[in-house]
């Protein structure tokens, strides 16, 4: 102890020491900044200056005053500036100290440089690290040729690639490339050796401190650019799995980082903008999106080492287990429908969400309840446990914003140990509130020994919701495929896989262009009966049309399979001979033992009572919460005494081990074997009360067979440690001639104020030989009383005893005498080892025999707890009416080794240990305040030789402020920054003609020459496309176009195949491969190709590679090419190739909850849809960095809509943005932040969408010749035939064309075709009923115009078409041939000649449409795409021909038309009405009042008021009225019997007097009683045709709330239904009957029904009552007499608010139709401007609320 005297004293003397010099220099400073310097004379020079900087600084200032620009944009950028050099300051300055103590590791991860959580580095979360100098020295000596192989990557490699993605980049250029001399360091390797003994887990932790500096240059623009720094912090864990039996032992390496790793880089030249406070978060986090996309859980990167491994199983292993969710009730819920503005409180609607991860549910919701019951059972797979949480929101129903009525989270680790937890679970956030839950943990069995029990069991389960219990879980790992059939034209296909379990459906991911594709996924299904269900297996090509080959597996086989699994290959069925599929299958049971299922699933009572006389509050002895933890480190020890001597005659050696005692607990360390300079390197730590007189002592013994030999002992008093707080020292053991102890003791004092994550990361860096890690915080638990307990099975009181368990310690109390409140009155401490991670759990028993009941409480609730500190009653979750009084108190544990760090000499080294072979063991003492550690379970090998440190001394450190960064400014990048290969696919589009001389396979009786049922499969990568069937024919005709967007090098080759359709099996008639690499140099490929493996047949097919221009000069003739196309399919060519590339997004509303979302984005345009990744990591600023691709088929009138939400659940925004805006752009391309709807004015996205147009060569080439004449294609002309076939085949119609082919004998093969074709012609024969088709040429359109887009992305406005296009010749250019053209033949052909329908109205040629498309756009599984408002058809150019005289531009509405107006009722209260329920009809009563209004036919009726004669509704009514008709308004009061109801006075009004006086509020008298009165708010609303006032309106709207929960009408909105044109044709060839039903809100209306016609004709008009014309929709379905659609169109409301005159009148484009299909509307909206919204007639306010009485006005 003298020389811990001395220490200190000398620690003393230096400190002062550097203070003085400290003093001394910072007055040298002072005295020189004092000083005046004196100059020899004035510098004319340095005059002009100074002058200079004075009049720069004042210049801003002088033009902001000249220009009057507000100086506040000055002092704004004087604070962008200051932040961003103060954050270039503090970022340099992080640098610069990394890279200053990276040389010595043990100072730097010692020192108090990375105070808070932000600074320090991500890889000392975890102990037990191990280093690997070894592996540092390797990468240090490697580091150089590491650098050049880089400098050589990116100049030879990066920098062409830059130069080539852009023509602005071309003078890219790397200026400087230096990786410096710092590498990267390999910190520590963790390896877990509690795992599975076939894997080796590790965990890696890498820091990379790096002064590398890389410099761009663009010398076209003067733009340089560079990073000089950067700092990589994190840890990655690598799995070895399987280990194998061979070279190399490990058959694959899965490498991801548990958290995002730390990233700070530093930023120099333009970059440095990046350094701006708030712009470089997101430049970082950019990055890291990037690196988490790839390694940061779930994603994970396995890079299997031998072949045939089943990498999907790696990436995907079996769940842990599953946890059975049962949401039983809901108890004493806050009540949010509240009437008379909240002066009387109400009900509420509740329902819960349920989520475990990315899985969540909804339950229904129950009406006007605070303790609703909803019985319902979900299911939730759990993969790693402990940590998933179950989150359970509860809120209130509401037509507008669902209310908040609180949350409750459970560690799902907790299921998996208690099996079952049925408790109820007090609602946080909420003042009131509980939800009762019962939770299973299923284990998973990989036998059918319990299925029939589970089955059965399961079967007696009721619950309310659709799907009964699961019985097992089926996993599905999908390997690859085998020689799968190739598309049309010999090309690969690009398979994906959809898998089926009844209604459930999942998709693979698609392995492109090719017929071996290689999924490697996973998927999981729940299954309710194995022996009766089924797994459906579609292997398809990408557009999930064409048909692979499929397979279905009865799962019924793999419950007679060990371990309930089939792992191999399956013939794949409707696929080649040699198609195959690779597919393990994996059936795992759900089982729970029976004696955890005895509680049956009933409702507890949730009211139960409470005493008014317990305490609220805790009463503590004074003692409570005083100890604190004295942490013992035994390091080493030194010169023992040798008691193992040979003979006895010389010197041997000790196996010395070391007891340690203090405050009645006993450590015991392990034994070093034959050494006398032992390392233990162990720790131990013991909760002690500051006592007098307790001493530690510390024996070392040497053990023996026998008798262990004594070899010193050390006593040190505990008053002393705990005045010094800190002791690093070597003490000399007594009553022995040598040897000394090396020992850190600490005594740590707990404290609420200090840091825990600061405390948990200096901690993660200790590690020991007994592997303890040492706790964070002490937790001190008061049980005072409890209240209310339940009774033992008996009916008797119960003999209260509560055990108390954190981690693997616990405690239990005395047992009370019987009683239902019993008292304790008894405290407890638990040492924590991480706050965020454990749990306190009380569990209640009597006498320790029968449970009582639990509670679960984590402590990382007091972390959000004022001083740390819960003090209240706590209710037990299996019977909420019981509770227990307790107090938990958390303090910190702050070592001081975390805040400063003693300079150390060099050490003296101890001599190497032996590893030793017994384990460690600990003498345990019970007691209600014994912390318990556990024992080591194997041996452990001896640490490196432990330095011991004899002084230590303060040092300075860099303060936290300096190391703050400054956030005040919140700038962007301006544009996007996708990567080199965004925008680079192009569009293959095949043309699939005919065939001719196919092989005949329906032979009658095998005899004879006879038919086929051809049909074609075409197959381009993992795309699949399958044609119609042609019956009975070997000279087919199916003229269907396929289109498929991919790169030139996605796929090699493209495959056609022909086969003849069968009932059983499908016969191969030939197949046709050619090679995408000629497709794509030819560009354009007209030909007959002959069929191969088959003895004869050719198919004719037109196969064009189309590569995008981003010039829309070339849109009108691609879109009069695109008129004259027609096909089978009804497939429409595409215009143009939309590419987007989704960047980031900023500033998005937090959720509900008050939590930042989930980002996650849905992209739909027509019928196709995509989504992005769901960012995890919740943030209002999210980095997706994802492209994606759609085909527009007409760019002036796609739309692209956006819609945000959070993980897919709540929306959170949406941008709509018409195609046609890009045509007006440089180069088509629009790169900039777009602003979201249904958002706040500051969130936006940053978006780039490229159109390039779809260029042709279709138009002046010409086909290839036909062979030689075939016979007349023969038809299935009966019905029956037509309807089997396309319910068959629903993609395309049930019959061909009629057609008969001539032509020559030549024919081509090979691409590019070289000879000139030869003449073919076409005769087509007419069908009585049915036209034939004109083979792919219809009549043009006349509208192939381009207007300018509007400048703004908000509303868009429709531009009128004077009327449905015209068949007319083009003038302006040329107009291809149709002879010349895809389904034409040259001009020595012989025309098409086809019947074409003739509409007796208008006399114009109509046209029958294909049945059914083949073919559809590949849309991923996502919900129906929301209703997209269509753009008006644009109106023709001067150059091309105008609209038939025939049809009108414009509607004739009637002069009646939009006459209307709407009559508000305010229903507000009555008084003083006549009481009709008395007592023995004697007396004062009562009466249930309720009113019911009539207005012509309508009426309204309002909720009964029970028991009052003083009523208060407050409800409102609207109604659409003719303001002139002499229509009366009649009140009428009633009092609600149980038979007929009492009769309480009427009241009559006029409409014409409410229309005069527009605003009436009054009490009017009833009529025909002795009294009473009813007050009312009367309003005929005006109609204004400006939106002037919407916004007011809609303000109002927000403000008034009515009991009915009406909500008021904003605007008014009439539509005259007038024409249609060109309507298509129905399935069956007849004219439709045509009839339109129109939808807005929640209003429908049906027009009437026509008789058969193309140009219907109605008239009618419509009107609706609009809520927000910002946001509701006019979707108008036309069909045939409510059978068969035609097509439909979708109007927003708000594109009236851009007209004059808030009105649309003209023809508009249906969607779901042919291009020429049009619909002529009129759309009128008029705002409905409340005289609530005028100061003059109600003073500004709203209408008085209930209750509130004015005086009586006129009766």
């Amino acid at each position: 102890m003298e020389n811990a005297g001395q220490d200190g004293s000398k620690d003393s003397e230096k400190s002062s020491e550097k203070t003085d010099t400290a003093q001394a220099g910072g007055d040298a400073v002072e005295s020189s900044q004092m000083e005046t310097p004196k100059t020899p004379g004035i510098s004319a020079t340095a005059v002009l200056w100074t002058f200079g900087k004075c009049l720069s600084a004042l210049l801003p200032v002088y033009l902001a005053g000249y220009y009057r620009i507000s100086t506040s944009l000055v002092a704004f950028g004087l604070m962008v500036y200051s932040g961003w050099k103060h954050t270039r300051e503090a970022k340099e300055a992080r640098l610069k100290s990394a890279i200053h103590l990276l040389g010595n590791e043990q100072e730097y991860t010692s020192t108090k440089v990375f105070k808070s959580k932000r600074d320090l580095p991500a890889w000392v979360n975890f102990p037990d690290v191990e280093k690997v100098e070894w592996l540092n020295k390797v990468l240090h000596q490697a580091w150089p040729f590491i650098g050049q192989y880089l400098e050589k990557l990116l100049i030879e490699t990066i920098a062409p690639a830059v130069r080539g993605s852009n023509a602005h980049l071309q003078t890219f250029n790397f200026t400087k490339i230096d990786m410096g001399d710092k590498p990267m360091k390999v910190v520590g390797v963790k390896a877990h050796t509690e795992n599975d003994k076939g894997q080796v887990l590790l965990d890696v932790y890498i820091s990379y401190v790096g002064n590398c500096e890389i410099n761009v240059e663009v010398k076209r623009y003067f733009c340089k650019a560079g990073v000089k720094g950067v700092q990589l912090h994190g840890m990655m864990r690598v799995i070895l799995e399987p280990l194998i039996g061979d070279v190399p032992i490990v058959g694959a390496v899965t490498m991801f980082f548990i958290r995002r790793p730390k990233l700070d880089i530093n930023w120099t030249g333009l970059t440095n903008l990046l350094d701006i406070p708030g712009l470089n978060v997101m430049s970082d986090s950019m990055i890291m999106d990037i690196i988490a996309s790839f390694l940061v859980l779930p994603n994970r990167l396995t890079v299997p080492l031998v072949p045939d491994l089943h990498v999907a199983q790696l990436r995907s292993p079996l769940p842990r287990g599953v946890v059975r969710i049962h949401l039983l009730e809901g108890a004493d819920l806050a009540s949010k429908d509240n009437y008379v503005a909240g002066i009387i409180s109400g009900m509420s609607d509740p329902y819960a969400i349920l989520r475990v991860g990315p899985q969540s549910f909804t339950s229904k919701h129950l009406d006007n309840t605070l303790n609703p019951k909803w019985g319902e059972i979900y299911e939730v797979i759990v993969h790693e446990v402990p940590g998933q949480e179950l989150e359970v929101e509860v809120y209130d129903k509401d037509p507008d914003q669902d209310d908040f009525l609180g949350r409750t989270k459970m560690d799902l680790g907790i299921v998996k140990k208690s099996k079952v937890v049925d408790e109820w679970f007090p609602l946080k956030e909420a003042k009131t509130g509980r939800v009762h839950l019962r939770l299973e943990w299923l284990t998973l069995q990989d036998n059918t020994e319990k299925l029939d029990e589970v089955i059965q069991r399961n079967s007696a389960v009721t619950c309310k919701t659709a799907d009964p219990p699961s019985a097992a879980i089926l996993a599905v790992y999908l390997d690859k495929a085998e020689a799968l059939p190739k598309k049309k034209g010999n090309k690969d296909p690009s398979p994906m896989v959809q898998l089926s379990v009844q209604d459930i459906t999942k998709e693979s991911r698609t392995a492109w262009e090719t017929v071996n594709p290689e999924w490697e996924d996973a998927f999981t299904f729940f299954i309710q009966d194995p022996s009766k269900q089924d797994i459906d297996i579609q292997v398809k090509d990408n557009d999930r049309v064409q048909s692979l080959g499929s397979l279905t597996i009865p799962l019924s086989r793999l419950l007679a399979r060990p371990q309930l699994s089939l792992d191999q290959w399956f013939q794949l069925e409707n696929s080649g001979p040699a198609s195959r599929i690779y597919i393990n299958t994996v059936l795992r049971v759900l089982w729970i033992d029976a004696v955890h299922l005895e509680k049956p699933l009933s409702s507890s009572d949730s009211t139960g009572t409470h005493a008014v006389a317990r305490p609220q509050r805790t009463t503590p002895n004074p003692n409570f919460a005083t100890e604190g933890v004295l942490r013992i480190h035994l390091v080493a020890g030194q010169s023992l005494v040798a008691k193992d001597k040979v003979m006895g005659l010389m010197k041997g050696k000790s196996d010395p081990y070391a007891k340690v005692s203090i405050g009645g607990k006993t450590f015991k360390s392990q034994v070093i074997e034959k050494n006398l300079n032992p390392t233990w390197n162990e720790m131990y730590e013991v909760v002690l009360t500051e006592l007098l007189g307790q001493e530690l002592l510390l024996e070392v013994f040497d053990k023996d067979m026998d008798e262990d030999d004594f070899m010193g002992r050390l006593k040190i008093k505990l008053s002393d440690l705990i005045t010094t707080q800190y002791t690093d020292e070597w003490f000399a053991l007594s009553d022995v001639k040598s040897g000394r102890v090396h020992l850190v003791l600490e005594w740590l004092a707990a404290g609420s104020e200090s840091d825990v994550d600061q405390v948990l990361q200096y901690q993660a860096k200790q590690t020991f030989q007994n592997r303890t890690i040492p706790s964070a915080a002490l937790l001190y638990v008061y049980l005072q009383q409890g209240h209310d307990l339940p009774h033992k099975k008996s009916g008797k009181e119960a003999k209260a005893a509560v055990e108390l368990v954190v981690g693997g310690t616990s405690h239990k109390t005395k047992v009370c005498e019987r009683s239902s409140s019993p008292h304790w009155d008894q405290s407890f401490y638990f040492l924590v080892r991480d706050p965020h991670e454990e749990m306190l759990q009380v569990k209640l028993s009597s006498n320790w025999e029968q449970a009582l009941g639990s509670l679960v409480f984590p402590v990382r609730e007091l972390l959000s707890e004022q001083d740390l500190t819960v003090d209240q009653w706590l209710s037990l979750d299996n019977a909420p009416a019981s509770q227990l009084l307790i107090r938990a108190q958390l303090k910190i544990l702050c070592p001081k080794m975390a805040v400063r760090v003693g300079d150390k000499k060099e050490p003296k080294r101890v001599s190497e240990s032996a590893v030793p072979e017994k384990l460690p063991e600990e003498e345990k003492h019970q007691g209600s305040g014994d912390a318990k550690i556990a024992p080591i379970s194997e041996p452990v090998s001896a640490p490196p030789a432990v330095t011991a440190p004899e002084e230590l001394s303060a040092i300075d450190v860099p303060s936290e402020r300096d190391l703050e960064v400054s956030q005040a400014v919140d700038l962007r990048p301006q544009q996007t920054t996708p990567s080199p290969g965004f925008g680079k696919e192009g569009v293959l589009r095949i043309h699939l003609r005919e065939a001719r001389n196919l092989v005949a396979k329906d032979k009658v009786m095998g005899m004879g020459k006879g038919n086929s049922d051809p049909y074609a499969k075409i197959q381009v990568g993992d795309t699949t496309f399958k044609s119609q069937v042609i019956k009975k024919n070997l000279n087919p005709t199916w003229n269907e176009m396929y289109e498929l967007v991919l790169a030139e090098d996605a796929c090699k080759e493209l495959l056609c195949e022909l086969y003849d359709k069968d009932m059983d099996k499908d016969d191969f008639l030939g197949r046709v491969k050619i090679n995408m690499g000629d497709v794509v140099r030819a560009g354009y490929t007209d030909e007959w190709f002959t069929l191969s493996d088959v003895k004869t047949g050719r198919v004719h097919l037109t196969v064009e590679w189309m590569s995008a221009a981003t010039q829309s000069e070339g849109l009108y003739k691609v879109l009069h090419l695109q008129s004259q196309l027609s096909y089978q399919n009804k497939a429409v060519p595409s215009a143009a190739l939309l590419f987007l590339y989704l960047d980031r997004a900023h500033s998005l509303p937090l959720k509900k909850s008050g939590k930042e979302p989930k980002p996650a984005a849905e992209l739909l345009m027509g019928g196709a849809s995509r989504k992005s990744k769901v960012i995890f990591e919740r943030s209002t600023a999210p980095q997706w960095e994802q492209g994606f691709h759609f085909l527009v088929r007409d760019p002036r009138e796609e739309t692209l809509i956006i819609k945000l939400s959070s993980n897919w659940e709540q929306a959170i925004g949406s941008l709509v943005l018409p195609v046609r805006e890009l045509l007006s752009q440089p180069e088509l391309v629009l790169d900039q932040w777009f602003r979201l709807d249904g958002a706040s004015d500051d969130t936006q996205i940053l978006l780039r969408a490229e159109l390039k147009i779809l260029e042709s060569q279709q138009g002046g080439m010409a086909p290839a010749p036909a062979p030689a004449a075939a016979p007349e294609q023969v038809m299935g002309g009966e019905e029956e035939e037509e309807e089997e076939e396309e319910e068959e085949f629903p993609g395309g119609s049930a019959e061909p064309a009629v057609a008969v082919i001539t032509a020559g004998d030549e024919e081509h093969h090979g691409l590019p075709v070289e000879s000139e074709p030869e003449v073919a012609s076409l005769q087509s024969e007419p069908e009585e009923e049915e036209p034939a088709s004109n083979y792919g040429v219809r009549e043009p359109a006349s509208n192939y115009g381009l207007q300018k887009p509007a400048s703004n992305y908000g509303l868009q406005k429709p531009e009128p078409v004077q009327a449905p296009p015209q068949p007319q010749q083009e003038e302006d250019f040329e107009v291809p041939d149709p002879s010349s053209m895809i389904g034409g033949y040259s001009e020595d052909s012989a025309p098409i000649t086809a019947p074409q329908p003739t509409d007796a109205a208008n006399d114009e040629p109509e046209q029958e449409e294909p049945e059914e498309p083949s073919y559809e756009p590949p849309t991923p599984s996502a919900p129906p795409a929301a209703p997209v408002a269509p753009a008006a058809v644009p109106a023709a150019p001067e150059d091309v021909p105008g609209p038939p005289a025939l049809h009108p531009p414009h509607s004739s509405t009637p002069a009646a038309f939009a006459s209307e107006g709407v009559l508000r009722i305010h229903l507000l209260e009555a008084r003083e009405l006549v009481a009709k329920d008395k007592v023995m009809g004697m007396g004062k009563g009562k009466s249930d009042p309720y009113v019911k209004i009539y207005i012509g036919d309508a009426s309204f009726k309002s909720h009964v008021i029970e028991k009052t004669l003083n009523p208060t509704w407050n409800e409102m009514y609207e109604l659409v009225l003719q303001g002139s008709s002499g229509l009366e308004v009649k009140f009428e009061v009633f009092d609600k019997d149980f038979d007929s109801d009492d009769f309480l006075g009427r009241l009559t009004l006029r409409l014409k007097d409410i229309v005069v006086s527009q605003f009436t509020d009054q009490w009017y008298t009833l009529k025909d009683i002795k009294s009473g009165q009813v007050h009312m708010v009367l309003e005929w609303l005006p109609l204004a045709t400006s939106a002037d006032h919407l916004e007011q309106v809609l303000h109002l709207q927000s403000q008034l709330s009515y009991q009915n929960k009406a909500v008021p009408s904003a605007a008014l909105l009439f539509l005259y239904l007038d024409r249609a044109h060109a309507l298509p044709l129905k399935k069956s060839g007849k004219e439709p009957k045509p009839a339109a039903e129109l939808l807005c809100g929640g209003t429908s209306y049906k027009s009437k029904v026509l008789d058969r016609s193309t140009s219907p004709q109605w008239k009618e008009e419509f009107h609706f009552l609009v809520h927000d014309p910002t946001q509701d929709m006019v979707i108008i379905k036309l069909s045939s007499n409510w059978e068969q659609a035609i097509g439909s169109l979708v109007l927003p409301v708000r594109e009236l608010l851009s007209h004059p005159e808030l009105v649309l009148d003209q023809w508009f484009k249906l969607d779901g139709a042919s291009d020429d299909s049009h619909l002529l509307l009129r759309a009128e909206l008029k705002v409905l401007e409340s005289k609530l919204i005028d100061p003059a007639v109600c003073g500004g306010s709203l209408p008085r609320a209930p209750g509130r009485r004015s005086r009586p006005g006129a009766d």
